[in-house]
C-alpha cells in the first residue's frame, strides 16, 4: 500500500533535485510520484535570530511553508470540483515518513520523453516561443487567476512543461501558498491578481516576451500584447 505506517527508505541514487530547504526523491516502486523531503533541522537552521527563536518555541513554524502549499493545493482542488486534470499545480498527495525525514508525496510531472518535465526557459528563445508551448503557458496563466492561486515565487525554474492524462500543459511545481501570517492574497482576488501581474511581467522581461495585464496573457516578440 502507498500510505502505510512503515518508514520509506530513500538513497542518494533516488535524489533528483536538491534545494536549501528540501530535496526531491523518486518514490520507490511508484514511478508517477516523487517525495519532497525536508533537510534535517541542523542543516536548515535559519540565519535570522528571530526566525531561530520562533522555530525553537513554535516548532511547527519549520513546516509552515509545506503546510501552506498543501492548503493552497487543497483549496484549488476543491474549486475545480473534481476536474483535477486541469490543476495548474503538481498534485500533493499527503505526508510520509522516510529515513531522511518527513516528506510530501507529489505528482511527478514528466516531459514528452518520459523524463522529468523541462523548465520554462527551455522553450523561450530570444522572445520567441512555439505556438503549442505558448498556448499551454497562457492556459496555465488563466487557471492561476481563475483559481486565485497564491503564487509567491513564479520563475523559470518553478514552471515546467509536461504531460498529464495524455495532454501537454504547464505546471507550477514550487513556490506557492501564503507567505504572510494574515492571508491577504487568499482573501482578496484583486490583491492576488496584482501580485501575479508583477511576477508574470518580470518573466516576460527576462524572456523577451510581451505581457498584457489586461488580457492576462503572453505573446511573442513582434506581436501585439
Amino acid at each position: 500500500m502507498l500510505f502505510t505506517a512503515h518508514v520509506i527508505e530513500l538513497s542518494d541514487d533516488q535524489k533528483v533535485a536538491s534545494g536549501t530547504v528540501r530535496s526531491v526523491y523518486e518514490f520507490p516502486q511508484q514511478p508517477e510520484l516523487l517525495i519532497k523531503v525536508f533537510h534535517s533541522p541542523e542543516n536548515r537552521s535559519p540565519r535570522k535570530p528571530l526566525k531561530r527563536l520562533l522555530w525553537k518555541y513554535f516548532p511547527t513554524m519549520e513546516y509552515r511553508s509545506m503546510l501552506n502549499e498543501l492548503k493552497c493545493e487543497l483549496l484549488a482542488a476543491l474549486k475545480l470540483n473534481g476536474d483535477v486534470r486541469h490543476m495548474p499545480l503538481s498534485r500533493m498527495l499527503g505526508i510520509v515518513q522516510t529515513n531522511r525525514g518527513p516528506g510530501v508525496v507529489v505528482e511527478r510531472i514528466a516531459g514528452s520523453d518520459g523524463g522529468l518535465a523541462p523548465q520554462l526557459h527551455r522553450f523561450v528563445k530570444d522572445g520567441h516561443m512555439a505556438e503549442p508551448e505558448l498556448n499551454a503557458l497562457n492556459a496555465f496563466v488563466r487557471r492561476l487567476y481563475e483559481l486565485q492561486i497564491v503564487a509567491r515565487d513564479i520563475n523559470f525554474s518553478n514552471i515546467v512543461y509536461g504531460t498529464r492524462d495524455g495532454s501537454m500543459a504547464c505546471f507550477l511545481i514550487d513556490g506557492y501558498g501564503e507567505r504572510n501570517l494574515i492571508p491577504l492574497r487568499s482573501m482578496s482576488k484583486r490583491l492576488n491578481a496584482r501580485s501575479l501581474d508583477k511576477q508574470f511581467a518580470k518573466i516576460a522581461r527576462r524572456a523577451g516576451l510581451n505581457w498584457d495585464p489586461i488580457r492576462q496573457a503572453f505573446s511573442v516578440s513582434g506581436e501585439a500584447g
